[in-house]
């Protein structure tokens, strides 16, 4: 659930000057211009102002909203001159919930930003070295292009990432060092306040949105189901919603073989989740089983289209859920209580599998409660090496040939041609369907489509560097060499054959 590695080292490398400054404002008056109710496409009234500029970001400061240090949040919009419609996007970061994680100590994986968000964050989302990224490029529903995503041309909205709690706390939390060595960290998780003083601000801006897409990757993949009743129901006048979830799913937790119960029960208490549930619809229902909003909100927006997405061997969103939460030190794979014992070893072949085995049956758990509803719907390809699998909605840098990324880099440094990103940008998410070849973007165009019913697509057929680890292969040796293959230096202290 950290940012995606976009660009390894020696290609960021080629990158120059990229991007440019987006405008900056301290609030919504100075960005409105003077000049009425012209701006959006459609018929010219969904917006009651005229924005500083179109196609590029600007950036907005809401009131009281704070990042984990208590410094200034701020989000990003890019105005249509042709569309009316919106798309909101929430960036992935991590999560944090105890010392260990917020603190970024122990070697513990934790949350992005924790000192706050640049003025430059939407266009320099990604730097290497004197380079930057612009946030379009890190994922590729934001960008401009047609030939990479199906909204090019619509009103984006791209949400930052800086409270550790996948948008859905409303609290300060105090965490002390266990060891007694280091000062208390105070944490603002605050993302879900964030996104109600964001909504009060969008509102500013759009009197009217005939469709809303809502979306992210990993944290921000939950926080975009998390929150999308409140976008939904918050926004003026939204006439069809339309919601992805990337790999970041609210599994079931209430089943014999659900996994994830753990970890909702741990961030429960300290993000202070509560109050979100208690202002949700069927706000019982979700407190009995969190995995619930899904159905929950399929029932309150039947006509809304609903999807999640996520390889079926994510190996980042399946660490932060079970690794210190189930042990296997025993020989059997048990839940153990959070902060008793080591974990699962992230690094260690046998714990792989368990990773993948836990990960497995909660996807069971949610492809059935999909199946139930007509408007949701799931795209689960299996693997690809890019970014351990994790978070379709970002490029698959590390799945395409050479020449290809080098072609993307030509255009994003503005020195190529158009579509030059689009080969890039859904690379590895691939998957056969009864109607042949499909990638994430075609999925998402299908999930646009009113017209046509709503369609979930399962790879049935593994794939990639470790198959043998994932479950009901039952290669142990073959899971020992793909895993040990990978490790470098860790090769000895996992007691991995001489390769």
């Amino acid at each position: 659930m950290h940012k995606p590695v976009f660009l390894s080292f020696f290609l960021g490398s080629l990158l120059l000057a990229l991007g440019g400054c987006g405008n900056d404002a301290e609030n919504l008056d100075q960005l409105l211009g003077t000049g009425g109710t012209g701006g959006g496409g459609g018929d010219g009234g969904s917006r009651g102002f005229e924005p500083a500029a179109f196609g590029e970001w600007l950036k907005f400061e809401p009131e009281g909203a704070l990042c984990s240090n208590g410094s200034q949040y701020k989000f990003f919009v890019q105005f249509s001159e042709t569309s009316d419609d919106v798309i909101v996007f929430f960036e992935g970061g991590g999560a944090c919930w105890d010392f260990e994680s917020c603190s970024r100590t122990a070697g513990i994986r934790g949350a992005a930003n924790p000192d706050g968000l640049p003025d430059s964050h939407a266009t320099e989302n990604q730097d290497f070295g004197d380079a930057a990224i612009d946030a379009k490029f890190v994922y590729p529903l934001l960008n401009d292009d047609p030939d990479v995503s199906p909204m090019a041309d619509w009103n984006k909205v791209f949400v930052p990432y800086c409270t550790g709690d996948v948008y859905s706390g409303q609290t300060t939390t105090t965490y002390s060092d266990p060891n007694e060595m280091e000062p208390d960290n105070e944490f603002l998780h605050f993302g879900h306040t964030n996104v109600l003083a964001m909504i009060d601000e969008l509102n500013g801006m759009f009197n009217s949105i005939p469709r809303l897409f809502v979306s992210g990757c990993s944290a921000g993949g939950a926080g975009s189901i998390i929150n999308y009743h409140f976008l939904r129901s918050g926004l003026n006048e939204v006439g069809r919603g339309y919601l992805l979830n990337d790999s970041g799913p609210i599994y079931p937790n209430s089943e014999p073989t659900s996994r994830s119960l753990p970890v909702h029960s741990r961030i429960r208490s300290v993000w202070n989740v509560d109050p979100l549930i208690m202002s949700a619809p069927r706000a019982d229902d979700i407190f009995d089983d969190f995995g619930n909003i899904s159905e929950v909100l399929a029932a309150e927006y039947p006509n809304d289209r609903i999807a999640a997405t996520f390889f079926q061997l994510d190996y980042n969103y399946s660490l932060y859920s079970y690794e210190r939460f189930y042990d296997n030190d025993s020989g059997t794979l048990m839940p153990i209580e959070f902060g008793s014992a080591p974990g699962l070893d992230e690094f260690a072949w046998l714990d792989r599998a368990d990773f993948y085995s836990l990960w497995a049956d909660d996807i069971a758990l949610m492809r059935a409660q999909y199946d139930t509803a007509d408007n949701l719907a799931y795209y689960l390809p299996f693997y690809r090496d890019t970014n351990s699998s994790h978070c379709v909605t970002v490029p698959g840098i590390e799945d395409v040939p050479t020449p290809v990324v080098l072609d993307a880099i030509n255009y994003i440094g503005s020195d190529g041609e158009m579509g030059a990103f689009a080969p890039l940008a859904w690379a590895g998410s691939d998957m056969e369907t009864d109607a042949g070849t499909m990638n994430l973007r075609d999925f998402v165009e299908h999930l646009l489509d009113d017209s046509t019913p709503l369609e979930s697509h399962f790879e049935d057929t593994p794939e990639g560097h470790y198959m043998a680890c994932a479950p009901g292969m039952d290669d142990e040796p073959g899971c020992r060499d793909a895993v040990c293959e990978r490790l470098g230096t860790r090769q000895e202290e996992q007691g991995c054959p001489e390769m």
